[in-house]
């Protein structure tokens, strides 16, 4: 009886210790401003991982209807020398009022920064100079930070598998 008591008691603290870990990794969800040095950065300094780049908005429904391809596509390449990181487009305010409560409700386990930048067009001009500035968009930098794809407009989890996999045998 005693040590049905003790499993009982070390059974709980386990479930206590997972569920407040999980607790907490959703209420650390940080988003920094983004300007042109931290880009260049977050591009060159790729580690051996390839970089997939997703520009959106908060207010952007196809960036919305995206974006749980995303996080699937971030959690199953997360071991295969992939990192997806996202930019918002949204103001740096709107940072707690409106990017992080629809960041934790889509469950995003990659990083995330808003536009920091002192102009849209030099973020634009920054990603592409022949960009438009349509969102979303997204960009695939290779492992030593070369540009290797991008593509506008919403693209499902198949279609980013499958210009990882065209992008990678390159």
């Amino acid at each position: 009886m005693k040590n049905i008591s003790y499993s009982i008691v070390l059974l709980l603290i386990i479930i206590l210790f997972t569920s407040s870990n999980n607790y907490s990794q959703q209420n650390q969800l940080k988003v920094e401003t983004i300007d042109k040095i931290k880009l260049e950065k977050l591009i060159k300094e790729r580690n051996g991982k390839f970089l997939l780049l997703n520009l959106w908005a908060t207010w952007c429904a196809p960036c919305r209807e995206e974006f749980p391809d995303l996080v699937k596509l971030s959690d199953n390449f997360k071991s295969k020398n992939l990192e997806v990181v996202g930019i918002s487009m949204d103001y740096p305010e709107e940072i707690n009022s409106k990017i992080i409560p629809f960041l934790k409700k889509q469950n995003v386990s990659f990083k995330n920064y808003v536009n920091g930048f002192e102009k849209d067009e030099h973020l634009i001009n920054a990603i592409d100079t022949s960009w438009i500035g349509a969102i979303p968009a997204t960009v695939i930098y290779d492992e030593k930070g070369k540009k290797v794809a991008f593509f506008e407009g919403k693209k499902s989890y198949d279609e980013f598998v499958k210009q990882i996999s065209l992008v990678r045998k390159k």
